[in-house]
């Protein structure tokens, strides 16, 4: 990640800590590749060290720690044991991840989110079917969890879900910050309509996920204009996050006035 990344990814944070989450302690070490450093962490006698590093390996797919992160199964800490099963679900222990899909069945709503939270961390595409057909209930935490879930694995056949869930206001944010994770030109005209809602963080989340499109290309030709439009209207919002997330958009465009106004927004 880059400095204007960095900046950006903090400024984001600062604004809407639900979007960026707590960063794992040894980002450094995962940009470095250093698995040897991060390896020696997983019996460190604080459990979120050892949590963070169990779930670093995993991001970095070291096979070599497979046994050390079998055995942080039996951790003492909940949150490390979770860390462990979700490092070796994206390791590719097909076991640990069905155990996460079975429980997406689970009566409780609890167990469900917490379910879908772990096959998107742990990158488990496979689970995609199972994530969409999930959602039983109008259950909001289900319903965030699922759609970050997607948005995390990436797969196309999300879009028409994840459109649903934020036409019916059923997670809305997290529905339309999904869509920007898919690449889909599917998700543009949702994305337009959702920049005029009368809730701040969605009209901030679409406007990310707008740039997100822009940037990767995928964004559908015909709306650009209206897209572009609507996110400068944005820039003056009343609400910081707003800002911000549309000069950030416009930026991803290519939009000189957009990039100016990043620029001076980050450097305030």
């Amino acid at each position: 990640m880059s400095l204007k990344e960095e900046a950006i990814a903090e400024k984001l944070a600062e604004l809407e800590p639900a979007w960026a989450g707590r960063p794992n302690l040894f980002e450094k070490e995962i940009s470095a590749k250093d698995a040897k450093a991060i390896r020696a962490r997983l019996t460190d006698s604080l459990p979120a060290v050892r949590g963070d590093a169990a779930e670093a390996l995993g991001r970095l797919k070291e096979l070599s720690v497979v046994g050390e992160l079998k055995a942080l199964l039996a951790d003492a800490d909940p949150t490390v044991r979770r860390s462990a099963a979700i490092a070796l679900a994206s390791l590719g222990d097909e076991q640990l991840a069905k155990e996460f899909v079975k429980g997406l069945l689970d009566a409780s709503a609890k167990v469900v989110a917490g379910a879908a939270t772990a096959l998107g961390l742990a990158g488990y595409k496979a689970a995609v079917p199972y994530l969409l057909k999930a959602y039983r209930t109008e259950h909001p935490r289900v319903a965030a969890a699922i759609a970050t879930a997607l948005g995390q694995l990436g797969d196309r056949q999300a879009v028409p879900w994840l459109v649903q869930a934020l036409k019916t206001g059923l997670a809305p944010v997290e529905a339309a910050a999904a869509l920007g994770q898919l690449n889909d030109p599917a998700a543009t005209r949702p994305l337009c309509d959702a920049l005029s809602h009368d809730l701040p963080a969605l009209r901030a989340a679409a406007a990310r996920s707008l740039g997100r499109l822009a940037s990767a290309g995928t964004v559908d030709f015909v709306l650009k204009d209206q897209a572009l439009s609507s996110l400068h209207k944005l820039t003056n919002d009343a609400d910081e996050r707003v800002r911000f997330c549309a000069a950030l958009a416009l930026a991803g465009f290519g939009d000189p006035v957009g990039q100016q106004q990043l620029t001076q927004l980050l450097a305030n």
